[in-house]
């Protein structure tokens, strides 16, 4: 197949797309039709070669059986709303976004961090335990190393010197959790927050930015001796109002949600979309620095000294306490509609941690 027989299905949600396309002369022959996530169903999708979505589209077998779709690319950070082995089993090639939104994950936990010091809830001589030490655990240890927080992390997978054992971390004052959401794994994460846990954590504060699906909000609900902070809730995006209201901070799901987080995700396929398409390196390298020139991504090098620079990428108690009344106005679930508006009304932001 040529490329000028081509055609590509793109959910019209994922950040500057279309712009982009329309403004780099490689891609004139191929057709891109962009839909909205509803619309994006396998009547729709039938003689398309190429699909790109975000985290609110499902793929599975009943969107992509009997169409012509050769690769699937997610401009996300995760891929749990992806079936791989189907797609492994059908010779379907993928991608996702591993990584783009993790220095905005991490400029929201030092946020969060900056608030409790100043609520006096923890101390710049306290320590931080981190769970998975990947694109985000990682970056948060050298973001607390170069403010001076003593920390320390914990993850199975890898096989590090440095790393220590669950059991040292959940004796730091402060646990952050930064892992994928799991059931069938060597180590599943499935309600890893759970009363045994926090049956063994005294007076400690956990921050949640992973999945809501990891922590058994009941038990959260039912402990007097926990600091909540979540940015994720389960039965998204229809969350729990009381857990909403339980928690310290609460925000719609909106960590990864800066500028920089974003585009991260659309240069990602793009970059997976010419290489599918079998450009060669000077194309590449040509439409690449195109599409950062156009952006305007900036490459940040440093951390910051000083923690309450965090803060000032944006008012994490401001967008709690907006998030909170919203859910006071509704006993039992928050709808969904709701969350999801309130979830793109988040202010633009740019990255403070480095790329």
């Amino acid at each position: 197949m040529t490329v000028i027989d081509m055609k590509v299905i793109v959910d019209k949600n994922i950040n500057r797309f279309e712009e982009l396309v329309s403004l780099l002369d490689d891609l004139n022959d191929i057709d891109f039709l962009h839909l909205n996530t509803e619309e994006i169903k396998n009547s729709s999708i039938r003689d398309a070669q190429i699909l790109f979505v975000r985290s609110t589209l499902k793929i599975s077998s009943d969107l992509l059986n009997n169409t012509n779709i050769k690769f699937v690319g997610s401009a996300t950070a995760g891929f749990d709303h992806i079936n791989t082995r189907y797609l492994e089993n059908n010779n379907i090639d993928w991608c996702y976004s591993p990584g783009c939104n993790s220095s905005s994950v991490v400029d929201y936990v030092m946020s969060s961090i900056d608030y409790l010091i100043k609520n006096n809830l923890f101390h710049m001589d306290d320590d931080v335990g981190i769970v998975g030490y990947g694109n985000i655990g990682s970056k948060l240890s050298k973001a607390l190393n170069a403010i001076g927080i003593s920390n320390i992390s914990y993850d199975p997978f890898l096989n590090l010197k440095s790393l220590k054992t669950f059991d040292q971390v959940k004796k730091c004052k402060l646990i952050s959790f930064h892992i994928p959401f799991t059931v069938d794994s060597k180590f599943p994460t499935s309600n890893i927050i759970n009363a045994n846990l926090l049956d063994n954590l005294e007076n400690k504060i956990i921050i949640n930015t992973s999945r809501g699906e990891i922590a058994d909000e009941t038990a959260i609900l039912d402990n007097k001796n926990l600091t909540y902070i979540s940015d994720v809730w389960r039965n998204e995006p229809c969350p729990s109002s009381k857990i909403i209201n339980h928690s310290l901070i609460s925000t719609p799901h909106i960590a990864g949600y800066s500028y920089d987080g974003k585009m991260n995700g659309t240069i990602n396929l793009f970059k997976e979309l010419f290489i599918f398409l079998g450009f060669n390196d000077d194309k590449q390298k040509k439409n690449n620095n195109f599409i950062n020139d156009f952006l305007d991504i900036k490459k940040v090098i440093d951390y910051p000294k000083n923690i309450s620079d965090y803060s000032k990428s944006f008012d994490i108690s401001k967008e709690s306490l907006d998030f909170k009344i919203l859910a006071k106005g509704h006993k039992d679930i928050l709808p969904g509609d709701i969350f999801l508006k309130k979830r793109l009304q988040h202010l633009q932001r740019r990255d403070v941690s480095p790329n």
